[in-house]
């Protein structure tokens, strides 16, 4: 037992320090290269979807212990709150509503890979 919460912890430390550089990589890779840039309405602020750093954080860390404890239904519980928490942000502003999808996507899948590799540990 003591084990097992061990590697959940361990796993989540892992995945929310991986996802910390990883996650805005891919974020800044959308918007280089060809392509359209999202366009500002003039609404927006610099910083679109403020604190999304440290939400990923804790994002990574519960799913990645989650999916160790053998509780990967609780990844649907993380994004339903992520999702009603920024709706108004993402309903506004189309290039938050981007960040937001990319950004989550990275994060679970970075996320996952390290619950998995948790999980495989206490199996």
């Amino acid at each position: 037992m003591w084990f097992d919460v061990l590697v959940a912890v361990l796993a989540a430390i892992v995945a929310a320090a991986g996802g910390y550089p990883l996650v805005p990589l891919f974020l800044r890779m959308t918007h280089d290269g060809s392509g359209s840039k999202p366009g500002r309405t003039g609404s927006e602020d610099i910083e679109v979807l403020r604190g999304g750093m440290w939400i990923g954080i804790v994002e990574r860390a519960l799913v990645a212990g989650a999916i160790v404890l053998g509780r990967p239904e609780l990844m649907a519980v993380v994004v339903a709150v992520k999702g009603l928490g920024r709706f108004a942000e993402i309903k506004s502003s189309a290039a938050a509503g981007e960040r937001f999808i990319i950004g989550t996507f990275v994060s679970i899948a970075i996320a996952s890979l390290a619950g998995v590799i948790g999980w495989a540990v206490i199996s």
